[in-house]
């Protein structure tokens, strides 16, 4: 996804020149805004495993509370795989695997959306609709 990511994520640093309908150039900086995605595609792109929410720090026991847990912030995430990285080289995929596995991560050791500003996987994952209401 990085890489793929790439020219999108020079547009928020860089910016970019886009038309407009009248064919005006403009010079326009596209930050991540929303990314369609359903449940497991959320808990994978946002690096967290097992049964917790790719959005808050609730885990499966505690979502049926009637508040709202804290965000799971890019900072939080970023932090808990710094000390796994400190802990275990993430080139040893089981041992990494296992180490991330104590703060609810699933493994991936660097998320795209690692390096965006202003990124954040608590904001910009929108559920997809269709497969929200069934």
């Amino acid at each position: 996804m990085d890489i793929v990511l790439r020219p999108l994520k020079q547009a928020v640093h860089e910016g970019v020149m886009l038309s407009d309908p009248l064919g005006h150039s403009h010079y326009c900086f596209t930050p991540l805004a929303s990314y369609i995605v359903d449940t497991p595609e959320a808990m994978m792109l946002a690096t967290v495993g097992g049964k917790t929410s790719p959005v808050t720090m609730a885990m499966f026991k505690q979502f049926r509370d009637p508040f709202r847990h804290e965000p799971h912030t890019k900072s939080t995430m970023l932090a808990q795989l710094a000390v796994v990285q400190m802990k275990v080289d993430p080139s040893d995929i089981e041992a990494f695997f296992h180490e991330a596995q104590k703060f609810c991560l699933n493994g991936v050791f660097k998320p795209f959306w690692w390096d965006q500003t202003p990124a954040e996987p608590s904001h910009f994952f929108t559920p997809e609709f269709l497969h929200l209401i069934h």
